[in-house]
């Protein structure tokens, strides 16, 4: 067999293309066999590049993740962002709840990196990359939040960052519940426990309708 020889990226144009490359290797062997069993060697393997040039890119496997998730999170966004404003203004609760059902639809990769957030890609990370991160994600989400506050006319100004945390909550607690492991979900297919069984979308839909009529009724004065 012969040597896989890497030659060096030259120009803005190549790193890029080699970021990118890790990045969709990473999104992969993700979906593919989850966090856990995804190594660096193995994200280089896939992407065509020496574990060596991955590490120039990126120093952990946790950074590689922290940044798919942004990507992801900020895609999702966008759509959402998208999707409000073509619903217009002064919605009713159930109505921008569909929007929010249709732009989760067939977004595994986002939900599934976020339910991993906080108990492990948060804690593997520097101060610069933890803080870097959540100023991102500040700043990328205070344009849907005002959009929110528009759909949703209850709300008073600044209500509509709480609405997109109360749903950043829900999709990692619902998240990680309905993404068990392989035993768990042979376990789960047990009559007896079917209380235990989560669906995502269902659930973290739900709980977000109760929250906002809470919000509603508060500002309504009928609490």
């Amino acid at each position: 067999m012969s040597k896989m020889t890497v030659k060096r990226a030259t120009n803005h144009q190549q790193k890029e293309a080699r970021r990118e490359a890790i990045l969709a290797a990473a999104r992969d062997l993700f979906l593919e066999a989850g966090f856990f069993d995804v190594n660096m060697a193995s994200i280089a393997k896939r992407s065509g590049l020496a574990k060596g040039t991955v590490y120039l890119y990126f120093q952990t496997k946790e950074e590689i993740f922290l940044t798919l998730s942004t990507e992801e999170f900020e895609n999702w966004l966008d759509m959402f962002d998208e999707e409000l404003v073509k619903a217009g203004d002064n919605l009713e609760i159930k109505s921008f709840l569909d929007v929010l059902k249709r732009v989760l639809h067939q977004r595994d990769v986002m939900t599934r990196l976020i339910s991993l957030l906080h108990l492990v890609l948060e804690k593997n990370i520097s101060f610069e990359e933890a803080f870097a991160f959540k100023m991102n994600l500040k700043e990328r989400s205070e344009k849907t939040s005002e959009l929110v506050e528009k759909a949703l006319p209850f709300l008073d100004k600044g209500q509509g960052i709480e609405v997109l945390t109360t749903l950043h909550c829900l999709m990692v607690g619902f998240g990680q519940m309905s993404d068990p492991s392989p035993v768990l979900s042979k376990v789960l297919e047990h009559p007896d426990l079917a209380a235990f069984r989560v669906d995502l979308e269902e659930r973290l839909v739900d709980s977000l309708s109760l929250f906002l009529i809470g919000l509603k009724c508060r500002s309504e004065g009928k609490c």
